[in-house]
């Protein structure tokens, strides 16, 4: 039982990072089927409001909560508003405009985002080894994307789509950055708490409109288990672990494991759906596996 307890903690953070990466590869498909019922707003500003709650309902709990001067707060506020939400909207914007394989193409600059932005502004050296993995693993997310049939266009309206779901990466990549610059003084559920409050105010704002059009009162019970389920699990979780991931071993490394994504997703297809994997993909999958192998030595 000993061993057992030592090997857990020893692999503890890899459980937990890859559960996250695990429950995000399925969370799109999961939002699909509130949003259509819900309206993409207003969808989101509900999940969010569950993280918000959860978050605060901990910290009240845990007696964890630490009070703000307004530097920090502001900072915060900024984090929120230029980082999380903004990833957001793009995401709920872009995608709606442009191809799968483009909004693949797209949210595999992520990681390339936050080595960029590292250099540019927080001047963080980078091993070879990192930045080597990194390489790698993007080129098997670039396998596994052109091997799997998606459609790739580049009209017009499909490129505007794309250029939004790329902002929302580099809000996405600055909010991995800067965030660890909090948790020398904060909780990871407290960061989480505020960004998930502004979030959701903001989501409200955008989704009045939509409330016209929403019955509440005949909404199928799959629609409000796709905002709880998001809401729990890939917002308050999911974030909480991955701002806790950053400050354990830095925004570069956290940012790689985002190439898991696609490498769950053929596993779900594989196992749930009987879909055939190409050598494309399987190639993809290894190169992903060893660039973050060789990203952590």
């Amino acid at each position: 039982m000993g061993s057992l307890i030592k090997l857990g903690k020893k692999y503890f953070f890899e459980f937990s990072i890859l559960s996250i990466i695990l429950i995000w590869s399925s969370n799109n498909a999961v939002m699909k089927i509130g949003i259509e019922e819900i309206g993409p707003f207003i969808y989101n500003a509900l999940r969010l409001i569950i993280a918000a709650l959860l978050c605060w309902l901990w910290l009240y709990k845990t007696h964890t909560y630490r009070k703000m001067p307004w530097r920090d707060l502001k900072y915060l506020i900024l984090l929120a508003l230029g980082g999380f939400c903004l990833t957001q909207v793009c995401l709920t914007f872009g995608l709606s405009k442009t191809t799968a394989g483009n909004a693949s193409l797209a949210s595999a600059i992520m990681p390339l985002a936050v080595v960029l932005l590292n250099k540019l502004f927080k001047q963080n050296p980078l091993s070879k080894n990192v930045i080597l993995g990194l390489i790698i693993s993007f080129v098997g997310m670039m396998a596994i994307i052109f091997s799997s049939n998606k459609e790739i266009s580049f009209a017009n309206h499909h490129l505007i789509g794309t250029l939004v779901v790329v902002l929302g990466q580099f809000s996405n990549a600055y909010y991995t950055i800067y965030a660890k610059d909090l948790l020398n003084k904060y909780s990871p559920c407290q960061i989480v708490s505020f960004l998930m409050s502004i979030s959701a105010i903001v989501f409200f704002l955008l989704g009045i409109p939509e409330l016209q059009f929403i019955n509440f009162e005949t909404l199928s019970n799959e629609a409000w288990i796709s905002v709880v389920y998001s809401g729990v699990f890939a917002l308050w979780l999911g974030n909480i672990v991955w701002v806790w991931a950053v400050g354990k071993i830095g925004s570069v490394r956290t940012a790689i494991y985002q190439y898991l994504l696609p490498v769950f997703s053929l596993i779900f297809a594989y196992i749930l759906l009987g879909e055939t994997l190409v050598l494309g993909q399987v190639l993809g999958t290894i190169c992903i596996l060893v660039g973050m192998i060789l990203s952590k030595k």
